[in-house]
């Protein structure tokens, strides 16, 4: 399975593939098709630019020989504080684990408690 996130604020189409915004997560065939696009002239300068970021999980994640459990590099989690109401609510949906999701509720009705990003983490909590 490769990861594909998509920072630009649209859906795309890639090749035949739906990349939507956010994180993606495709199988071996579909990310095949996206990669032979790669090349294209309108799909290089968004992986250029980093706003289109393709991972490979099959390479980053990996064995360890003793206890044969997987691991992988941490999520990093947006920093919603230095964000506007717009970005930190676009980025709060890209974010499905809850443990996250209950830490950001707590710092933002700690710290700016802007309500529109308070009520798009509860929501996601539900």
């Amino acid at each position: 399975m490769v990861k594909v996130e998509n920072k630009t604020q649209f859906n795309r189409v890639i090749n035949g593939v739906m990349v939507k915004r956010g994180l993606n997560d495709l199988l071996q065939k579909d990310f095949n098709k996206v990669k032979k696009a790669l090349a294209d002239p309108l799909i290089k300068p968004l992986v250029a630019d980093g706003q289109l970021v393709i991972e490979d999980v099959q390479q980053s994640t990996k064995t360890t020989p003793a206890t044969n459990v997987s691991t992988s590099a941490p999520i990093e989690t947006p920093d919603v504080a230095n964000m506007n109401v717009a970005d930190a609510t676009n980025a709060i949906r890209t974010i499905s684990d809850k443990s996250v999701l209950a830490a950001l509720l707590k710092s933002e009705t700690t710290s700016a408690n802007r309500k529109g990003v308070v009520d798009v983490i509860k929501a996601k909590l539900k």
